[in-house]
């Protein structure tokens, strides 16, 4: 499995909790956290033209991730926040490939998952001050 392989795969998951997670927010956190989903669909397209490009089968998504049941939005908007986490730490340990292709696209994709990382954080009322974002706790 490949670093790249690695991120796909937190894509999908972050697209399939914010499908679960969304509905229940409303006002600014629904709005962003759909926004974000885009973003992490964006990013799944990229992913995938990537595979293409260089000749590569990408895995498919699963039928289902194992996420906590959502009760109400402060679990939603934790759900949310783990999962921007964990995809803002994926691609951050994906840097430290010596694949020049694999590099780029990993430092792309760690610097939009930051970014969304940090937006989110935002959303939910943290703050998004954060010298090294991904960087195990």
């Amino acid at each position: 499995m490949t670093v790249v392989d690695t991120g796909l795969a937190a894509e999908y998951a972050a697209i399939y909790a914010y499908s679960a997670a969304a509905v229940h927010l409303d006002g600014d956190p629904r709005w962003i956290a759909e926004e974000l989903e885009s973003e992490h669909r964006s990013r799944r397209d990229a992913l995938l033209d990537y595979y293409d490009e260089h000749g590569l089968e990408a895995a498919p998504s699963l039928a289902g991730y194992d996420i906590e049941p959502i009760a109400d939005a402060a679990a939603a908007q934790e759900l949310l926040l783990g999962i921007e986490q964990h995809v803002t730490a994926t691609w951050r340990a994906g840097v430290v490939t010596t694949e020049p292709h694999e590099r780029e696209l990993c430092l792309r994709m760690y610097g939009d998952s930051a970014v969304a990382l940090a937006r989110w954080r935002i959303a939910v009322g943290q703050s998004a001050a954060d010298p090294w974002p991904g960087r195990p706790a």
